[in-house]
């Protein structure tokens, strides 16, 4: 009989299901990625429109990333069930520092674009495996605390990335920045090797009849689960417009260079960081529904401001009130599902959660270069906002969702 230190007699207030070594390689990780991938914010839509191609034509490209990580997505979800978390996780980080070599290796248009489809192919394990590793690796009571965790590393991270990439396009060009972010990906992928599997806690009691109760897909498409990937794909639309468009609206409105793009992105991450703190103080007085709503309307008012930018200033203004909605609304989103899903297929409901907010990574792009080629810039804003608004309204029937599931957990 094979024991493994105790670990597998767990129970399920256990605080901690890793060596904190484990945790601390899987926030590396994610650090390290979300560096990258702020670093190419602002650089690649420049990269691309110095390649010829129109606004439109970026939209398209961009969004075929988002095509690619609604299938992505689950899949891997599925793999996590079956595999558990590690293995993939580890196995997509070493593809995803390939890909990153990718843009040094072959330079042009074409380039991009295959990018694009395999970092919708691999990144995704970002938004599905390091979430639910470090959600499983705390017990119940300490979940919301791994993913504050995960999503501060993530802001700061984020905010170090797009201000360092901005600051090395304009000095260096883009390919500096690719030899950069390639290297962080393969440091990555290097780190992602030390990783050890959350163990479970104790299984729940068996029925009277001895056998465990059968868990269909069903489960996944409860209506708040629907609810919820609802306002993940409406928050990730808003994201996508400002993520691949906010250095030509700050170019068409203010005059404003990569740098100071960069420095927008940063102002975005930090002030993330800063709230997601502040509402981890007020985390039991505030309810996930709640959350979501307030945070969906503080989106749709930056996005709003956005439009109405024609400064540095004003722009940052903007950033305030993205990051307040993303550190109210994001993170409550996550917990949701998790306490909405089945154990059983906890990864799958995971996936499909990512599925939707990917939905938004797709259209997000398309809707911004239609609406900026036929409307200009600022109908593209407008639109996205009235859009946020809309989620907000539709996430207050999440109010019934809640209460029926607090019953169900006695």
């Amino acid at each position: 009989m094979c024991v493994e230190s105790g670990w597998e007699a767990l129970a399920d207030d256990d605080e901690l299901r890793v060596r904190p070594r484990s945790i601390a390689a899987m926030l590396c990780t994610v650090g390290l990625h979300l560096a990258v991938l702020g670093a190419l914010a602002p650089v690649l839509p420049l990269y691309v429109l110095s390649l010829r191609a129109t606004t439109a034509q970026w939209g398209a490209i961009a969004a075929s990333n988002g095509l690619v990580m609604i299938f992505s997505e689950p899949v891997w979800g599925w793999a996590a069930d079956r595999f558990g978390f590690r293995r993939p996780y580890a196995l997509s980080r070493l593809a995803s520092a390939l890909e990153f070599w990718l843009l040094v290796l072959w330079p042009g248009l074409w380039a991009v674009v295959v990018f694009q489809a395999l970092s919708g192919l691999f990144d995704t394990t970002i938004g599905v495996l390091s979430r639910g590793y470090l959600v499983r690796a705390y017990g119940p009571g300490r979940q919301t605390y791994g993913l504050s965790l995960y999503l501060i590393v993530y802001s700061i991270c984020l905010a170090i990335g797009s201000t360092v990439g901005g600051c090395l396009y304009e000095h260096m060009g883009a390919r500096a920045v690719f030899v950069a972010i390639a290297a962080l990906a393969t440091m990555g992928a290097v780190v992602s090797s030390v990783l050890e599997e959350p163990k479970m806690g104790l299984p729940p009691p068996l029925p009277e009849h001895g056998k465990a109760p059968h868990v269909g897909a069903r489960g996944l498409l409860a209506g708040p689960l629907l609810i919820l990937g609802s306002a993940g794909l409406i928050q990730f639309v808003a994201n996508r417009v400002v993520r691949n468009f906010l250095v030509l609206l700050a170019q068409d409105h203010a005059g404003l260079d990569a740098t100071a793009v960069g420095l927008l992105f940063g102002a975005f991450s930090l002030a993330n960081v800063v709230f997601l703190m502040a509402m981890n103080r007020f985390d039991q007085r505030v309810s996930l529904t709640t959350r979501i709503v307030l945070g969906l309307a503080m989106g749709a008012v930056g996005l709003a401001a956005y439009s109405l930018a024609h400064s540095f200033a004003g722009f940052l203004v903007a950033v305030t009130f993205d990051a307040l909605g993303w550190a109210l609304a994001a993170p409550a989103r996550v917990v949701m599902v998790g306490r909405f899903s089945p154990p059983a297929i906890y990864g799958a409901a995971l996936g499909l959660h990512g599925a939707w907010e990917n939905v938004g990574v797709l259209l997000g792009p398309v809707l911004a270069g239609v609406l900026w080629e036929r409307g200009g810039p600022t109908v593209a804003y407008q639109a996205t906002a009235v859009l946020v608004a809309v989620g907000a309204v539709v996430a207050l029937q999440l109010r019934h969702g809640q209460r029926a599931a607090v019953a169900e957990r006695g």
